[in-house]
């Protein structure tokens, strides 16, 4: 009997997705370094503009409520205006492409205008404006998807603060390593103000992790440890310092380590996950089904393909690999990486308060 659980023909990206981040610690760990980093920077002043807004760019914005996450607790005097794009309609509502300000959300379903909504009338941050957008970072002008059409026509290099939080996968994926490359040449030569900072996070795949599980799957390493050549050529974190050096930005990075995480029970339902004639068994049991979905998105492909691969790299495969992770960790490790990158034209007095903002990151770091 095969009732119709989960979406086997498509990889669905919405419930795999948020039920891997309930699964995972990472996103928390990031809001902690990042607030760490903020706030070492608004001690010394930084954020110290009198009535001058703090522009935000959020690249890849999801549901919205990552960068309120990141901002929340600090003090920006002049207040905070956040622009965001995602390329997911789902989260940011449709909108056309024509490039200019017609083409941004007003869909008020939306889940991110919802929470920049939200976080503005209740102040939780300092919200005074956002601008929304639908559009993909590789097939569209970064300019026109975050300025406004009367900015176009003056000048750019307006924005404070870049965030990137696990985007640039795509990118890499669209047009390997000078796909990374593009988009932080972008930022800093469109966006970025002189003293503007961009923060970033994204995965590594060392052995023991999602990642590197998710690499193997995937036919993107040739053993599921990966080899030096390979975490150069296709690990996130380790492309953007290469980028950053081949751009001749300067930039620090802050690894830490995350998990995700199953339910106590994910043993017993093993021989259920690897036979889909067995689904109907977990129907209305949402344990594990939450378990279920964290596995098809390390996955990161349709079940069906999933299944019809080698034994070697295939379904099978991938729930003992993370099962073993399982026995040895009680998690399935991440590693993440928090890159800052500085532009050409930094002064000396911004460098170095950021120097001792990752200083204080690093010492204060628990991961």
């Amino acid at each position: 009997m095969n009732e119709c659980i989960v979406r086997t023909d498509i990889f669905d990206y919405g419930p795999t997705y948020q039920a891997y981040r309930d699964g995972s610690d990472d996103e928390k760990n990031a809001i902690f370094h990042n607030h760490l980093f903020l706030k070492s920077l608004q001690d010394q002043g930084f954020f110290s503009n009198g009535n001058q807004l703090t522009l935000v760019a959020d690249i890849g914005c999801g549901e919205g409520d990552t960068i309120i996450n990141y901002l929340k607790g600090i003090q920006f005097e002049g207040g905070i205006d956040i622009r965001a794009f995602d390329a997911n309609p789902e989260y940011v509502g449709q909108s056309n492409d024509s490039g200019d300000d017609s083409s941004i959300t007003i869909d008020e379903n939306a889940p991110v205008v919802r929470n920049f909504s939200m976080a503005k009338q209740s102040q939780i941050i300092p919200l005074r404006n956002y601008q929304i957008k639908c559009g993909n970072m590789m097939q569209s002008d970064l300019t026109s998807l975050l300025y406004t059409k009367q900015e176009l026509k003056q000048s750019k290099n307006r924005f404070d603060l870049v965030y990137i939080s696990h985007a640039l996968y795509y990118a890499h994926r669209e047009l390997g390593a000078v796909g990374i490359t593009k988009v932080l040449d972008n930022v800093f030569t469109n966006l970025l103000s002189e003293n503007g900072i961009a923060i970033l996070f994204h995965s590594s795949i060392k052995p023991d992790t999602v990642g590197a599980i998710c690499a193997y799957h995937l036919s993107l390493i040739q053993d599921i440890v990966p080899t030096d050549e390979e975490n150069k050529m296709i690990a996130a974190d380790r492309l953007i310092s290469s980028s950053c050096d081949e751009l001749g930005l300067t930039y620090f990075k802050i690894p830490y380590k995350s998990g995700l995480y199953f339910s106590n029970n994910f043993k017993d339902y093993i021989d259920i996950f690897k036979n889909i004639n067995r689904y109907y068994e977990i129907r209305n049991n949402n344990q594990a089904l939450q378990d279920l979905y964290r596995l098809m998105f390390v996955s990161l492909r349709p079940l069906d393909a999933a299944l019809a691969d080698s034994p070697s790299r295939g379904w099978s495969h991938l729930i003992d690999s993370v099962s073993d992770l399982l026995d040895r960790y009680g998690k399935a490790n991440i590693y993440t990486s928090m890159h800052v990158v500085l532009g050409h034209k930094v002064s000396p007095e911004v460098k170095q308060k950021v120097e001792m903002a990752i200083k204080y990151t690093q010492a204060n770091s628990r991961c």
